[in-house]
């Protein structure tokens, strides 16, 4: 069959491109040929399987018909709808413009140095505005069904339940990772293959419109799936594989702004060891450079006299170590004037050029000559949104003023057309160097901004610098659920928040000026662990007050027991996590789905915010407002210990009791502070294993098989080394459990090899 379909729309040409039957591309633009290759979109279409499909073409009409999906463009009008073969409507669009208009670049100027709670920036003033090219302002405009609720658009500060009635700008900044993605609860998504500031306007809820900054072409695919599972195996088969990361990152995460030396962080670890609580890696933030090099990639000798012996005792410690690396460098350092002499800086003189193929290997260079060669395990690649205008102030600008100061901070110093992508960039020269370097060691780089394809990389994204309050708490729900819903699989958070107290710029907003020894914030940091718990990465982190768990008290005092018991919770679920990481690996599900998007039938599971699965089996209620104490540690009179629970339809029973309930209905459940509300589905199969310190502290210990009664059930069992990148090769053991519930049989297959078999034994709960 032809693949590609030229078609005219008036002064624009519009191209749909078949990618299979389930995946359309549509171009539309004045020349076809301008269009430049993606950031974003890996495969090659032109070597993708061909699939049958049927035209018809008339005066006002073109049709293109696959075997599971039809697109009718009105040749007349620009609409395009979407349906599926037997006519339900799916998804219509109009109104495709493009508007020239010429792009300028600062060039001279003088640098600004300032001193910023983000670091160390550096800006350019009074340089003179050059013509650099021509691009085009871009619009489209979506229609939407009433039955229908719209997730994704990344991470985005605000929380948004649903994205119909929002208006969405899509730049990238602290506390905001904007990704063109939209997936619907009717089982489609629309990927817009564009780097350049974006904004979605939904206010209407019947339409949403997107504008474009900067585009040869407005260039998106429609990617048609049964259910959301099948919209990200789409999304996978045009953006690339998400890797495995190292087993021991689905164990706790310990980190601080910050650990100020070598002897700091080892006096932590052996703490940890010490007291017994799990812990698999600690984090290195910032400032580990000598004074005044800001983004200095070295160990300041003073501090860190022995970075080998340093990590050589932590490895003996089977613990680990991230260290935070940053884009932006200031000062003479020898990192900045390498880069500055290989003309390698962009116009700032301070951020390096990740754009720069040659650039990004200089970077790793000297990363790795300075961090990895020692044993470093992985990167925190911070402030991947390397430029900042709006971190400042007492008060906030409104949103637009925002939009506007942020980008035109970065159109200063790149072309419009990629202000979106740095991230992106930055994070495939971390990953493709260290790989070509070693694999010996799976690339891990958690990172604050991100882009669609960049879990190609290896990378974990946060939201931001979040302030310690219950509403932002209440916030990370829905933002969690949206960025994952983009098919980027490893989002986490600053558990606790990081700013903890106010200060007098509007970003540090903290209800808690006493911090650790503020029972209220005790309690709020036990409910934050908690849903972190239940992300792909536990992290605890943040300024103002120590997070280490013996910074809440004494064992024996609720807090401290609560967050002990919460991380023991994480260890034995390890053998479920690392096999719902696996499943991202090779089957491109997500490891959190929203409701609506877990149950798109369901009309109140449509609107539930508050909720979410874990994999395929785990419902989870984080508790996102206080039961116990209020700031000043003022003890709450006659609380409300319950919280009521949406159960969609099925059965259901409570992790913690085996009690069952019947879904389609909420319930109200008691939930103390000691552990999080949490549901499995039935016929959900769950493997688990006893607390260990670390997460393969006894590889061949006894794992228990939960099997939840009340209907069918499948579940892959997986586990490999744990580190490295021989699962590439087949080197793991992947059983898959089928459980009928008719009859009561288990019955296991194998794939991979037998050298990473489990030592497991079943349990039915009934």
């Amino acid at each position: 069959m032809q693949r590609i379909y030229d078609l005219p729309a008036g002064e624009l040409s519009l191209r749909l491109t078949v990618c299979s039957d389930a995946i359309l591309r549509i171009t539309c633009g004045r020349d076809l040929r301008q269009v430049p290759e993606s950031m974003i979109v890996t495969a090659d279409l032109s070597a993708m399987p061909v699939v049958s499909a049927e035209t018809e073409e008339n005066e006002d009409t073109f049709t293109l018909r696959t075997g599971r999906l039809c697109v009718t463009v009105n040749k007349k009008t620009q609409e395009i709808a979407f349906t599926r073969p037997d006519g339900t409507l799916l998804s219509r669009l109009s109104g495709q413009e493009l508007t020239e208009y010429d792009i300028l670049r600062t060039t001279g100027g003088n640098a600004e140095i300032r001193e910023t709670v983000d670091g160390v920036r550096v800006t350019v003033k009074d340089g003179e505005q050059q013509f650099l090219r021509t691009s085009n302002h871009g619009k489209l405009k979506l229609c939407f069904t009433e039955d229908e609720e719209l997730f994704g658009l990344g991470s985005q500060e605000e929380g948004y339940p649903s994205l119909k009635g929002q208006f969405v700008p899509l730049y990238q900044e602290n506390m905001r990772i904007s990704l063109p993605y939209l997936v619907s609860t009717k089982g489609y998504a629309y990927l817009f293959d564009c780097t350049s500031l974006m904004t979605f306007d939904a206010t209407d809820r019947r339409y949403g419109h997107f504008r474009f900054d900067s585009v040869e072409a407005i260039d998106y695919y429609f990617i048609l799936g049964d259910d959301f599972d099948n919209v990200c195996r789409g999304y996978r088969t045009l953006t690339g594989v998400t890797p495995m990361l190292p087993k021991w990152a689905v164990g706790y995460i310990q980190s601080r702004e910050r650990y100020v030396s070598q002897a700091h962080i080892l006096e932590t670890a052996e703490k940890y060891r010490e007291i017994g609580t799990p812990i698999d890696c600690i984090i290195q933030d910032w400032q580990t450079w000598p004074g005044g090099l800001w983004g200095f990639k070295r160990f300041d000798p003073e501090r860190y006299p022995d970075p080998q012996g340093m990590m050589d005792r932590l490895h003996a410690m089977n613990l680990h170590m991230l260290i935070s690396i940053w884009p932006n460098m200031s000062g003479e350092s020898e990192d900045r004037i390498e880069f500055r002499n290989a003309g390698k800086l962009l116009g700032d003189g301070s951020v390096y050029n990740a754009f720069d193929e040659d650039a990004r290997n200089i970077y790793w260079r000297q990363a790795n000559d300075a961090f990895f060669r020692y044993g470093i395990d992985g990167w925190w690649c911070d402030s991947s949104e390397p430029y900042d205008a709006v971190w400042g102030g007492a008060e906030r600008a409104p949103l637009p003023e925002r939009m506007k100061q942020s980008t035109d901070e970065f159109k200063k110093y790149l072309d419009d057309g990629i202000i979106n992508a740095y991230s992106l960039v930055h994070s495939k020269g971390i990953y493709e160097n260290q790989r070509k370097t070693t694999d010996e060691k799976r690339v891990i780089n958690l990172t604050r901004s991100g882009y669609p394809g960049q879990h190609r990389y290896g990378t974990i994204v946060w939201s931001g610098d979040v302030s310690a309050t219950w509403e932002a708490l209440s916030r990370q729900i829905p933002i969690a659920q949206n960025y994952i819903a983009c098919g980027e699989a490893y989002w986490n958070c600053d558990a606790g928040g990081f700013f903890v107290k106010q200060w007098q710029q509007w970003f540090g907003d903290g209800d808690y000026p006493d911090g650790k020894d503020d029972l209220g914030f005790r309690e709020l940091y036990t409910r934050w662990l908690q849903f972190a718990g239940f992300t792909p990465f536990m992290r605890s982190h943040g300024t103002d007050t120590p997070r280490e768990v013996w910074q809440f008290g004494e064992r024996g005092t609720m807090f401290r027991d609560a967050i002990e018991e919460t991380i023991a919770l994480r260890y034995r679920l390890v053998p479920y996590l690392y096999s719902v990481n696996a499943a991202v690996t090779f089957d491109g599900t997500m490891p959190i789905t929203a409701l609506g998007l877990a149950f798109p039938n369901d009309r109140t599971a449509r609107k539930v915010s508050t909720q979410y699965m874990y994999g395929h089996e785990f419902l989870v209620c984080p508790v996102t407002h206080p039961m116990y104490y209020t700031a000043g540690s003022a003890e709450i009179a006659s609380p409300d210990r319950y919280l009521d629970v949406y159960l969609p339809e099925g059965g259901w029973y409570d992790f913690h009791t085996e009690e069952y309930y019947e879904g389609g209905r909420y319930v109200r459940i008691p939930c103390s502070i000691e552990r999080i509300p949490l549901f499995v589905r039935a016929g959900a199969i769950v493997p688990t294993s006893p607390v260990m310190q670390y997460t393969d502290e006894h590889p061949d210990a006894e794992c228990e098989v939960r099997i939840y009664a009340g209907r069918d059930g499948q579940f892959t069992l997986y586990n490999d080394a744990g580190d490295g990148y021989g699962y590439e090769n087949g080197e793991y053991t992947a059983v898959k459990i089928t459980y009928n519930d008719t009859t009561g049989d288990i019955s296991e297959e194998l794939s991979g090899t037998d050298a990473f078999r489990r030592n497991v034994k079943y349990r039915i709960v009934r």
